[in-house]
């Protein structure tokens, strides 16, 4: 788990470090994928979505207990099923990115810009944000998995209940 945090961490901080030192802030943009997909360096003052903008020291503190939530949790459950490690691993590296950031600059920088017909249809997001989806869809995945095993071991123990000619 803290092997995928570090690396997530580090991948979302050198491309940050990256842009700061090779774009201009908002314009020009770098297309990737001309018309789709680009690099644009801005500056979020809020969670996604610029939601809570302005609001840094809460996002500050927000980000900070869900890290240590991570850390403590994962310190306890250190026998869980890698799937649950490895989505814990981005979800914590995609905080403490963000935290990073926050906590050194009072903004979030973002890099990663969906457009249409070179336009931006989507938030602009960066590889922290990446690592907690990919976090969350790592957790929910698990606990699908864990909840079909379990659904499975109580028909399996259901049926070994009620065989006739036991008694």
């Amino acid at each position: 788990m803290f092997s995928c945090a570090a690396l997530a961490l580090w991948l979302d901080q050198w491309l940050k470090f990256w842009v700061i030192n090779n774009m201009a802030l908002h314009y020009p943009s770098i297309p990737l994928i001309p018309g789709y997909f680009a690099l644009t360096y801005t500056r979020n003052f809020g969670a996604a979505w610029s939601m809570l903008w302005s609001q840094t020291h809460l996002l500050i503190g927000i980000a900070g207990l869900v890290a240590c939530g991570i850390v403590l949790y994962a310190i306890r459950e250190r026998h869980s099923a890698w799937l649950q490690m490895i989505g814990l691993g981005f979800l914590l590296g995609g905080a403490l990115g963000n935290l990073l950031d926050r906590s050194r600059l009072g903004y979030v920088i973002d890099m990663f810009d969906l457009q249409y017909g070179g336009r931006n249809i989507f938030p602009i997001f960066n590889v922290a944000d990446i690592c907690i989806d990919i976090g969350v869809a790592c957790l929910l995945l698990y606990s699908f998995m864990a909840g079909r095993q379990e659904k499975a071991a109580l028909v399996a123990e259901a049926t070994l209940d009620t065989r006739p000619g036991d008694a």
